[in-house]
C-alpha cells in the first residue's frame, strides 16, 4: 500500500452552504493549502426531506440525494464540497439496538458508496486518501469497513455525547469509534482526556480562529444602536442559546448592578426569547449582525463576556469568541471551565454572580498596555494553520511507523 498522501477527505457535521462559521470548515480550507480535499456534507435523512421538501433548499438537497445534479462540485483551488447521493434511515429513536444497528449500518453503506464514486469521479483512490471526520459518530463506525482509507482521524470539539439527540445511541457508538479510527484530535484537554480512555492516540491540537479582522487599533465608527447605550456596557456577541448560556447569571447580575448595562448581540432562540431577561431594563437585545460589522461593537463594549453554562455539554468546549474578544484588546470575564484555564492570565475567570461582580470590576479598571499586548499575542497565536501542522506531524509519525 502506498502511503503518499494523494488528498483528503473531511466528513463534516454541517452543510457547506449554509456558510456557519465551523472548524470543520477551517480545517478543509487550511488542508488545501497542501493537498487537494473534499469537503463532505452530512447525508440527508427521511425526517429532513419531509420538513424540508417545501423549501427550495429542502428541493434541491433531495435531488441531490437521488442523483440529479452534480454532487460533487469545486468551490476553490484544490477544494470541492460533495453532496452524498443517498437517503439515510432516520433512526435515532429507535431503542432496539439490534435494528439499530442494522439501519445505521445500511445509511454507512450508502453514504461511503456515494463517497468512493465520488473520489473516483477525482480520481482518487480511497487508499491514498486520509479520511478526517468531524464527530460524525454513527457514519465514521464504518470508515474502514466501507471505504478503506489510508488513514482515519475522528475529531472532538463538542461533548457531543452529552446532548439529548447524540446521548441514548452515541454513549455506545463515540467509544467505538474512536477505537477504530487511527488517531483522535480535540480542540480542549478535557476532550483529549474523554478520548484517550479509548485511544492511545489522543492528542489537544488546540483551536484556529480567523482574528485578521479583529484589529484592535483600526479606526471604527461606533454602531448607532449601541450608541444610544449608557457606559459601563458588559457584553456578549454570539449566538444565544440557554443549552450553552447562563441565563439566570445574567438576570442576576443585571438586577444586582442596574448601572451596568447588559449588552446582547447575536440570533436568540426560544429559552433567550422567553427570558426575563428581555423585561430587565438595563438589559439590550441588538439582533444578529454581520460578521464584518462585530469587530466595531465589541471595541465600544467596555468589558467582554462568556457567561457559559456548566454542563457536561459545555464542560470542555473552546469558546472561539474569546480569541476574538482577546484579539479585539477587550478586558474579557468568563465562566471557569478546565478549558478556559488556557486563557489565563488574559482573562477573568469567575463562578457564579458574586465571581461574575468581582470580576467585572477588576476587568472595569484601566487596562495596562503591556498586558493588554499580551493578550493580544495570545489570541493572534491561535491559528488553522497551527492546528494542522500538529495534524500532519501525527500524520507523518504513523505513516513513518512500520505495520
Amino acid at each position: 500500500m502506498s502511503k503518499e498522501v494523494e488528498a483528503y477527505i473531511l466528513i463534516a457535521q454541517q452543510e457547506w452552504e449554509l456558510n456557519l462559521g465551523s472548524n470543520a470548515r477551517n480545517l478543509a480550507v487550511e488542508f488545501s493549502k497542501a493537498k487537494p480535499v473534499m469537503y463532505v456534507n452530512p447525508a440527508i435523512d427521511m425526517k429532513s426531506i419531509i420538513k424540508q421538501i417545501r423549501t427550495p433548499h429542502g428541493k434541491k438537497r433531495l435531488k441531490l440525494a437521488l442523483g440529479l445534479g452534480q454532487n460533487t462540485v469545486k468551490v476553490a483551488e484544490n477544494l470541492w464540497v460533495h453532496t452524498p447521493q443517498t437517503i439515510s434511515y432516520s433512526i435515532n429513536w429507535l431503542k432496539n439496538i439490534s435494528l439499530y444497528n442494522f439501519l445505521n449500518r445500511r445509511n454507512g453503506k450508502g453514504f461511503f458508496d456515494s463517497l468512493k464514486k465520488a473520489a473516483r469521479k477525482l480520481h482518487w483512490k480511497p487508499e491514498n486518501c486520509i479520511v478526517f471526520n468531524d464527530s460524525q459518530m454513527f457514519t465514521g463506525l464504518f470508515t474502514k469497513d466501507f471505504f478503506k482509507p489510508l488513514l482515519s482521524f475522528y475529531y472532538i470539539r463538542d461533548n457531543l455525547i452529552e446532548h439529548p439527540y447524540f446521548k441514548f445511541h452515541g454513549s455506545r457508538v463515540e467509544p467505538e469509534t474512536i477505537e477504530k479510527a487511527d488517531a483522535i484530535f480535540a480542540n480542549s484537554a478535557y476532550l483529549a482526556d474523554y478520548a484517550r480512555q479509548h485511544h492511545k492516540i489522543s492528542l489537544d491540537i488546540g483551536q484556529g480562529c480567523e482574528t485578521d479582522m479583529y484589529d484592535a487599533f483600526a479606526t471604527k465608527t461606533e454602531p448607532a444602536d449601541l450608541a444610544l447605550i449608557a457606559h459601563p456596557r458588559i457584553g456578549y456577541v454570539g449566538f444565544l442559546t440557554g443549552e450553552r448560556l447562563d441565563i439566570s447569571l445574567l438576570e442576576q447580575l443585571a438586577e444586582a448592578r442596574k448601572d451596568w448595562h447588559i449588552v446582547l448581540i447575536g440570533p436568540e432562540e426560544i429559552m433567550f426569547q422567553q427570558s426575563r431577561l428581555h423585561q430587565l431594563p438595563n438589559v439590550y437585545f441588538l439582533g444578529s449582525k454581520k460578521p464584518a460589522e462585530l469587530p466595531a461593537y465589541m471595541h465600544y463594549i467596555d468589558v467582554c463576556m462568556n457567561p457559559q453554562l456548566i454542563n457536561e455539554l459545555t464542560v470542555g468546549n473552546y469558546p472561539r469568541k474569546i480569541d476574538e474578544y482577546l484579539a479585539m484588546g477587550k478586558p474579557t470575564v468568563a465562566t471557569e471551565t478546565p478549558a478556559m484555564k488556557m486563557f489565563l492570565p488574559h482573562v477573568e475567570l469567575a463562578v457564579g454572580v458574586e465571581g461574575y461582580i468581582k470580576a467585572i470590576e477588576k476587568a472595569l479598571q484601566p487596562q495596562d498596555s503591556a498586558a493588554q499586548m499580551a493578550a493580544i499575542s495570545c489570541a493572534k497565536s491561535h491559528t488553522w494553520e497551527a492546528c494542522a501542522e500538529k495534524i500532519y506531524a501525527v500524520q507523518e509519525k504513523l505513516l513513518n511507523t512500520p505495520n
